[in-house]
């Protein structure tokens, strides 16, 4: 599986559209994404992991548990993340989109997955889109798009070990005990 694109909108600190383009050729297949503190390393990947999971990313690590935790629970968490600005501007929802690619999903042949999640904070509810080839799909509708996600695309359980930051290698790499390792 391969992240082509990342789309956010008013997430955070993006503010309006920001889109970012990781289409693979033969010459580079391996983005690193590096900056100065407070400029959305981080965010960027709260982003992708609030876009696949919503409110289910208390299960993916504790990092997010422990954050949702701490803003209130996940409707407080989420009303906060839209972006400030935007709230000024009278904007009420953001939204997240990522499009995958190189997907294999059993008895479903695609080139690409669109997943969008739309919070609208007026209503404190989210709402997600999941397009196969830029269609609806009837599995995702019999299954439903977050048992489609978690039980196709990429399980929470496993997403741990795809989304994580420097602080978590750091934090890995600190660890002393045997029963911690």
């Amino acid at each position: 599986m391969f992240v082509d694109k990342i789309i956010l909108e008013d997430f955070r600190i993006y503010y309006a559209y920001n889109e970012l383009d990781f289409s693979k050729s033969s010459k580079k297949n391996v983005f690193i994404i590096s900056g100065s503190n407070g400029f959305g390393k981080t965010t960027l990947l709260n982003s992708l992991v609030w876009c696949l999971y919503g409110k289910l990313m208390v299960d993916v690590d504790e990092k997010f548990r422990k954050e949702i935790y701490e803003s209130g629970g996940y409707k407080h968490f989420a009303i906060e993340n839209l972006n400030k600005l935007a709230r000024r501007n009278g904007k009420y929802s953001y939204q997240v989109s990522t499009t995958l690619s190189d997907i294999i999903i059993p008895s479903l042949p695609c080139k690409e997955v669109k997943i969008t999640r739309t919070f609208d904070v007026e209503k404190g509810e989210d709402s997600v889109e999941v397009l196969v080839d830029g269609m609806e799909n009837e599995l995702t509708r019999e299954v439903g798009q977050e048992i489609f996600i978690n039980d196709f695309i990429l399980p929470k359980e496993i997403a741990k070990f795809f989304f994580f930051d420097a602080e978590k290698i750091v934090s890995l790499a600190e660890i002393k005990s045997i029963d911690d390792k």
